[in-house]
């Protein structure tokens, strides 16, 4: 399949998730029609990267967070800065120009390999958050937010893979991490709707895909535990950065990365679906 083949699929794969999120924020009108004009400033960038983050992946995203942000009572101003953050999250990623480097491509590589590809994994995330908050800046200022709406919605896109880098470091800096409480509550519910998009339907497949394996049950479920493994692992490094008190403070559910009651909730749905295939 070619490039606009690839890509055509992959718009149409977006109708579904990009039309739930417009229902779910149908109570939320200015929301709506700012994300449909920014979609469209998007989209360029969104195409660039979309070998490596397909336009469905953002679609779902959004997706995701919509529900999470409508469902847990956030601000009106919270929802607006809460699904702009994930349209515009992984928009630097084709400028970034640099391969993605998976968890399991540095779990299942030779063991003289894994120090490159650690390095090369941190490299990609930095640099395509980077030039993450190098295009939003632009595309946001035709929408008259405010300092500090446009200040948090670029704070999410530039930190929202931080979490994963401690999984490729040596040591664990509390720099990369979420701050216990509420304090980074908006960039929680992102995180939360990133990860969900690894334990979907759509997800698991473009896994499976990317890594050239028979789209079959049994694949879809040890590519399902994988990554339910990763968000297992992630908390394992909040518990060695933080103190018990604090972890309490985080509120982890079930030793996973969800603290809001709807992402839990979702990735639990998400559970049962792929133990009954």
């Amino acid at each position: 399949m070619n490039a606009d083949s690839i890509i055509t699929e992959q718009m149409q794969l977006a109708q579904e998730p990009w039309d739930k999120a417009m229902r779910t924020l149908q109570n939320h009108p200015e929301v709506v029609a700012i994300l449909k004009d920014l979609y469209s400033q998007a989209l360029p960038y969104l195409i660039k990267g979309h070998g490596i983050s397909p336009i469905h992946h953002i679609a779902y995203v959004v997706s995701f967070m919509a529900r999470i942000v409508t469902s847990e009572g956030l601000s009106p101003s919270d929802v607006m800065r809460g699904v702009l953050a994930a349209l515009l999250h992984d928009v630097g990623i084709g400028e970034a120009g640099l391969p993605k480097i998976t968890e399991e491509m540095i779990t299942t590589a030779p063991e003289a390999e894994s120090p490159r590809l650690r390095k090369e994994g941190i490299a990609h995330r930095r640099e395509h958050m980077f030039k993450g908050v190098e295009i939003p800046r632009g595309l946001l200022q035709k929408y008259h937010l405010s300092k500090n709406e446009a200040a948090t919605i670029l704070g999410i896109v530039g930190t929202h893979d931080n979490n994963k880098i401690p999984l490729l470091e040596e040591t664990i800096d509390r720099k990369w991490l979420l701050r216990p409480g509420q304090e980074d509550w908006l960039k929680q519910c992102h995180w939360e709707a990133d990860a969900l998009w690894m334990l979907s339907p759509a997800g698991i497949l473009v896994d499976l895909k990317r890594q050239g394996e028979e789209d079959t049950p049994e694949n879809r479920k040890a590519k399902f535990n994988f990554n339910f493994g990763l968000h297992r692992a992630i908390v394992k490094v909040y518990e060695h950065a933080y103190s018990r008190k604090e972890m309490q403070e985080f509120g982890f559910r079930d030793g996973l990365l969800y603290r809001s009651k709807t992402g839990y909730e979702m990735a639990m749905e998400f559970q049962r679906q792929v133990r009954s295939c």
